[in-house]
């Protein structure tokens, strides 16, 4: 087995919480309208796509949005509903980061855009110094779960794909890491992103444990066959 080298996390929804029935409850009350209808509604379509990877700007975004929902408002108001998705730090894995860092290299690889960036960077402070770098969609223009994404991480990285353990709480994310090589998990809560980094870092502490056995092991035999 190659032992994990490096670790990539997803940021929202495993290291930021994120709701987006923030976003609908929001932009409901401006509009005056059930939020429900909006969620809906509401789908990552081909401009979702193309905001997270900088081909298109947020006013040019909202344009699409609000004829996607049916609803008109002023920016001011689409921006703040926008924001509204990113909630609180996910504490127990945000406290766990420094740790994890004195062990192994940690990054991080998000789908985001320029207007979210900007809240979560001021959100999470100076947490984010235990990243060694964070990848972000619109700034490499190319996002999960694209295989060539992935690809174009680790080489940054400089770890071959099967050296990363990768973990995301979206689906289709892991299965587009695993199809690029990366040992990818897929986690749900605090606690299973803490198991799984434990897990992960276990498997690298057995692998190079028995690599150590086995050269010892060479080690004693070569003796042997001088005496």
């Amino acid at each position: 087995m190659t032992p994990i080298r490096a670790l990539l996390l997803d940021l929202g929804g495993v290291v930021l919480a994120v709701d987006a029935r923030a976003c609908f409850d929001h932009w409901g009350q401006a509009a005056g309208v059930p939020p429900a209808r909006l969620a809906r509604r509401w789908q990552a379509g081909d401009a979702y796509a193309a905001l997270e990877t900088n081909a298109i700007d947020f006013p040019t975004y909202l344009g699409q949005l609000s004829a996607q929902l049916g609803i008109v408002l002023p920016e001011r108001d689409w921006r703040d509903g926008w924001n509204a998705l990113l909630r609180e730090p996910i504490g127990p894995v945000l406290d766990a980061l420094p740790r994890i860092a004195a062990t192994i290299p940690l990054y991080c690889f998000s789908n985001t855009n320029a207007v979210h960036q900007a809240v979560w960077e001021q959100r999470l402070g100076g947490a984010l110094g235990s990243f060694r770098k964070i990848y972000t969609s619109w700034q490499l223009g190319c996002r999960k779960p694209d295989v060539a994404a992935y690809a174009r991480v680790a080489a940054d990285m400089g770890f071959a794909p099967g050296e990363i353990g990768f973990l995301d709480d979206n689906a289709d994310n892991v299965a587009g890491a695993l199809a690029a090589g990366l040992v990818a998990r897929r986690v749900a809560s605090a606690n299973a992103t803490l198991a799984a980094i434990d897990a992960l870092l276990g498997e690298t502490r057995g692998t190079n444990h028995d690599a150590s056995d086995s050269m010892h092991r060479e080690t004693r035999a070569a003796k042997s066959g001088s005496q």
